[in-house]
């Protein structure tokens, strides 16, 4: 075994340019695999540890079952599950404050107002001043935000709560952990004084948010024990890792598509490669065979090579599929522009299927061609006299012909019912086009041979190596694979740029103002009352004007499933012409804005949410929102389309009133035909003084493109190792085709063709290659991108994915130029091809 394993290692190094691209390709796929399993984690991990930092690593959090307001007393809270200790009560609102207040660049940041009673405030991080004075119109803040506003000791800070300005003396300075641990430039955490807070809202004695930690051996008993000895109130997980995971759960099935197609060239690679192996080899197969070896015994060295390969992969694949994941979290961390970043944990499950996966993907990808020398006579593998067939078969042919049929039929037949099984239709009719396009290259180039036979040498003996030889042709399928991939990426692209764009041109408005304040019920005016009548001072008339209220929820069925949800408060006589891209204005749809306008209870839930949670119209759904659950009823379904991406519901402004305590709307949009950006301006001292924010259409689509852009971008990584892989199992099959040609190539220098012709013939072999590819995969994408489509609306991105024409030129030019590039190496070793060496024995 010894001596084998010595020769195998000899063997791999003997030719270092193969040696590190099978390396290479095998550890790239293992990489992404070992990165799109950790990508969640770690993308979970951004999103909950500093949430879970500012709530000071709480497990529960505690509810009120009372439905008449915002704010409930903790009268009669029976503690019973819970670690006492660890209890915390505040009142909990976000406030805002002008940034750059009167200049052009006037922002509003968000201010997170926690009010406490001394004993629950954590005076152990307190860096300056303390809470002997902290009474009244005081606050604590922390260093980060001292730093960033330039504030010390005793300065005075204004800021806007629950629709009014209050001012607050700075009286300590905390380190930046706990609930300051998530301050940022744009928003940051003050902490008050519960009695002035109270006394203020009118909420005495009252909370909105009650945490604790869980008295019993897990989180889940000590929910369960607490839930049992109480009626008025409920507890539950703070936050649900696995509704994250759930929201995520699409995302991370468009990184295991994506990593299929790098797989799958990894083994085009790994395979041509060892033909290439085998080879080169033949005359050391001879003497192994001469002396007595068995071809099980030399298939058993190559199997071993493969193995070793697998393993040098598995540890190259190891670090850079880690070092991918220490880069996406520098990425993706939150707070990493103060140099906060999440752990990376690196589970050892990774490592452990990561370094299977490379070992079982080189062996695999390598079995064909290692079998086929079984069926090689030893007398001509002795005398390195193997035989290259040249002829394309009409077998494959009809076998891809009847893949590409079937998958066809499928989809005209099963369209509505394919769902995620479309993935596999996919496969197929790529399998099938795989097999069918040789012969139809033999059958189209052998008549643009006998065309221009005899007008253009080069053209024509490179038109004709491409329909015999079937390296070249090797070369068409790893480039359909790599092209399929990155015109299946930019078409995506441009089709979520066009239903983003579509989406904000049918929602009819010119600025939404939003973050308006509802917790102040005693008013004597809502907030939303006083900027509509702002808005009509400033000529803005009230059926211009459209008040919607957008809140955080959740829906559960019978099974306790619970989805995250946008609760949207509408009026339904308006909302139709303001949402034009929902079109509720279907006949289909109009008997459900009549339900929900005659119901108080009525909800109208999207189709997305009608599959997650099994409800249909009319049966009951439990809603979770404002920290109160409520049962309503469903008044209708409607397709939901990318608006939220389909994660939302519909409920009457006087539902969100009566059973989940929002008083008023918070968001308000209108229409004008005055100036936008003097409206804007206008805006700004009323905006500021009761902290709201506004948008106009263009600006909040903008962002929206933006946010898209980084999907794509981030999608695209996979196509760019497509790209690379691609070129690199190009290089591969142009080296394997050349040496099956040399003494092809010698024949015609001998009769005098010089190298430049050599050259040319090359050269002219790539761009047909490339041609031929690009025809194939832009006439099969009008079809593979209809299944795409259908896969992401079965993992939630529900749209039409349309070909990108305006993509396809760059496309050609950058896989044409890395094919050329490809065969440079090819060129050199064709200039120093001896003719008496290949010819010596003919």
């Amino acid at each position: 075994m010894k001596v084998f394993l010595k020769y195998v290692l000899r063997s791999m190094t003997e030719k270092k340019g193969r040696f590190f691209l099978l390396i290479i390709a095998i550890s790239i796929s293992m990489a992404l695999l070992v990165a799109s399993t950790g990508m969640i984690d770690i993308i979970l991990d951004s999103i909950v540890a500093p949430q879970l930092e500012s709530y000071e690593n709480k497990d529960i959090v505690i509810n009120s079952t009372d439905k008449s307001s915002y704010f409930y007393s903790d009268e009669g809270l029976n503690t019973k599950g819970l670690d006492e200790k660890s209890i915390s009560k505040e009142l909990y609102l976000p406030g805002s404050m002008a940034d750059k207040a009167g200049t052009d660049e006037e922002t509003m940041l968000t201010v997170i107002v926690r009010g406490r009673e001394k004993a629950y405030i954590n005076q152990k991080i307190i860096t300056e001043g303390d809470l002997k004075n902290f009474d009244g119109e005081s606050c604590i803040i922390s260093e980060r935000t001292a730093d960033k506003r330039n504030l010390k000791l005793n300065d005075t800070i204004k800021a806007v709560i629950g629709g009014a300005t209050k001012s607050f003396k700075i009286r300590a300075i905390s380190g930046t952990a706990g609930v300051f641990y998530s301050d940022s430039k744009d928003s940051f955490t003050v902490i008050v004084p519960y009695e002035y807070l109270s006394k203020d809202l009118g909420a005495e004695g009252k909370y909105n948010l009650i945490l604790a930690d869980s008295g019993e051996k897990t989180i889940k008993e000590g929910i369960d024990t607490f839930n049992a000895g109480n009626k008025m109130f409920t507890a539950e997980k703070l936050f649900d890792e696995d509704m994250v995971k759930d929201q995520t759960a699409s995302f991370k099935a468009l990184l295991y598509v994506m990593l299929i197609v790098v797989v799958v060239m990894s083994s085009i690679i790994i395979y041509s490669s060892f033909k290439l192996i085998i080879t080169e080899r033949l005359s050391t197969i001879g003497a192994f065979l001469s002396q007595g070896a068995t071809v099980g015994k030399v298939k058993f060295i190559l199997y071993l090579e493969s193995f070793t390969y697998g393993v040098f992969g598995a540890l190259l694949g190891n670090g850079l599929g880690i070092a991918a994941l220490y880069v996406i979290n520098r990425m993706i961390s939150p707070l990493k522009e103060y140099g906060i970043y999440g752990i990376v944990v690196i589970e050892p499950a990774y490592i452990i299927i990561g370094t299977v996966f490379a070992i079982v993907l080189s062996i695999i990808s390598a079995s064909l061609p290692v079998r086929k020398i079984s069926k090689l006579q030893v007398k001509d593998i002795i005398l390195n006299d193997v035989r290259i067939t040249k002829a394309i078969g009409w077998k494959k042919f009809i076998i891809g012909i009847i893949m590409l049929a079937g998958s066809l039929a499928a989809y005209l037949i099963f369209k509505e019912e394919l769902k995620g099984f479309s993935a596999i239709v996919l496969v197929v009719s790529l399998s099938g086009l795989i097999f069918a396009y040789p012969k139809l290259i033999d059958l189209i180039s052998g008549y643009f041979y006998r065309l221009f036979r005899g007008k253009s040498k080069n053209v024509i003996y490179a038109i004709n190596n491409l329909r015999t030889s079937k390296i070249l042709l090797g070369n068409i399928s790893l480039i359909i694979i790599s092209l399929t991939s990155i015109i299946t990426i930019a078409s995506l692209g441009a089709s979520m740029i066009n239903v983003v764009t579509e989406a904000y041109t049918k929602l009819v408005f010119d600025v939404e103002i939003d973050n308006i304040s509802t917790v102040r019920e005693n008013a004597e005016e809502s907030t939303t009352d006083y900027l509509v009548r702002e808005l009509n001072k400033m000529g803005i008339e009230d059926e211009e004007i459209n008040r919607l209220s957008f809140q955080q929820g959740e829906l559960r069925n019978e099974t306790d499933l619970k989805v995250p949800v946008s609760v949207m408060g509408i009026n339904p006589d308006t909302y139709v012409e303001y949402n034009r891209y929902l079109q509720l204005d279907k006949a289909e749809y109009k008997k459900y804005l009549d339900n929900l306008g005659q119901d108080e209870d009525g909800v109208i839930i999207t189709t997305v949410l009608s599959k997650k949670t099994g409800k249909r119209t009319g049966d009951n759904v439990e809603v979770t929102c404002n920290g109160l659950k409520q049962t309503l009823k469903v008044a209708g379904v409607v397709d939901g389309k990318l608006f939220n991406n389909g994660y939302f519901i519909l409920v009457k402004l006087d539902t969100l009133k009566e059973f989940f305590a929002v008083p008023f709307a918070n968001t308000i949009t209108f229409n004008t035909d005055k100036d936008i950006d003097k409206v804007m301006k206008d805006l700004k001292p009323v905006l500021r003084e009761v902290g709201a924010k506004a948008i106009t259409r263009e600006e909040m689509c903008e962002k929206n493109l933006e946010a898209n852009e980084m999907l794509v971008n981030a999608l695209s990584i996979f196509s760019y190792m497509a790209i690379i892989i691609a070129g690199l199992g190009i290089v591969n099959n142009v080296s394997i085709s050349f040496l099956q040609r040399k003494k092809e190539f010698a024949v015609l220098a001998s009769v005098g063709m010089e190298n430049t012709g050599r050259t040319k013939i090359i050269f002219f072999e790539s761009i047909a290659s490339v041609t031929w590819a690009m025809l194939l995969t832009i006439i099969y994408s009008f079809f593979g991108l209809r299944l795409i489509s259908i896969m992401t609306k079965s993992i939630g991105f529900d749209m039409d994915i349309v070909l990108d024409g305006a993509s396809l030129p760059l496309i050609y030019a950058i896989s044409l130029g890395i094919v050329l590039i490809a065969t440079v190496p090819v060129y050199f070793r064709s200039r120093k091809l001896s003719i008496i060496q290949e010819l010596k024995y003919e």
